[in-house]
């Protein structure tokens, strides 16, 4: 089910705050927005970067060859390991992130419950 929303929240990438989310909806368990990176967002961009690249590779067939297949598991375990938190401004909650997608400005998440004892964000 979809939903539209417009909210904000920090995104954090393990324990730094790396960039301003705006959230623009909900599709079912994925949330999506747009993501303006901060400072500390350059020590984890070049993950980001590789899978769009290898994403969005021109290709004769548009099918992964087996060498880009490798590299995307590779940068997609990278990413994972990512311990990646959202701390939503309005409602002021933590929210753990089980799978995040940085695109350019654009961002999806799949978002874990409250974290309980998170400290809140200054």
């Amino acid at each position: 089910m979809r939903r539209n929303t417009h909210t904000h929240a920090r995104l954090y990438l393990n324990d730094h705050d790396v960039g301003l989310v705006e959230v623009k909806g909900w599709d079912d368990a994925w949330g999506f927005g747009e993501f303006a990176a901060g400072e500390a967002f350059n020590r984890y961009a070049r993950y980001f970067g590789d899978w769009s690249r290898l994403l969005h590779a021109d290709r004769d067939d548009d099918r992964l060859t087996d060498a880009d297949k490798a590299a995307l598991r590779k940068v997609e375990y990278e990413i994972d390991r990512l311990h990646a938190r959202l701390f939503h401004l309005e409602s002021q909650e933590w929210r753990r992130v089980s799978e995040l997608n940085i695109d350019g400005p654009l961002v999806e998440w799949r978002e874990g419950y409250s974290v309980e004892g998170e400290p809140r964000a200054a």
